[in-house]
């Protein structure tokens, strides 16, 4: 039988270690990122045609792979998409752009995710 003072310190231990316990089994999703930006295959080409033509292609910096969700590093340099884009494409209207290893990404620029990886078709 377990006395009442032994009770008390396991609900006080479980009491200090559940919001550990719980952060540590939670998914390390940022919830800043929203989903992947859906491209047709016609709007994927017109955005890598555009920015190919207009930015120079980077070498991707040690350790990074472009990726949907995948932090971009500061040595990346972005742009703001070009306007002519985002008017052909409204939904690319509010992020930032790069080429980087021949691929274009699209970035949110709050949080500097990749929500699209543009490749030549």
């Amino acid at each position: 039988m377990v006395s009442g003072s032994r009770i008390c310190m396991l609900a006080l231990v479980f009491a200090l270690c559940a919001p550990a316990c719980a952060s540590a089994q939670t998914p390390a999703a940022d919830s800043s990122v929203g989903p992947a930006l859906e491209l047709s295959a016609a709007q994927k080409q017109t955005i890598y045609q555009s920015v190919s033509a207009t930015q120079k292609n980077n070498p991707a910096p040690t350790g990074f792979r472009a990726a949907i969700g995948a932090q971009v590093p500061d040595a990346v340099e972005l742009q703001p998409m070009p306007s002519t884009l985002a008017t052909l494409i409204p939904e690319t209207a509010n992020y930032d752009v790069a080429m980087v290893e021949k691929q274009v990404m699209l970035v949110d620029p709050k949080s500097k995710r990749v929500v699209a990886v543009v490749v030549a078709q």
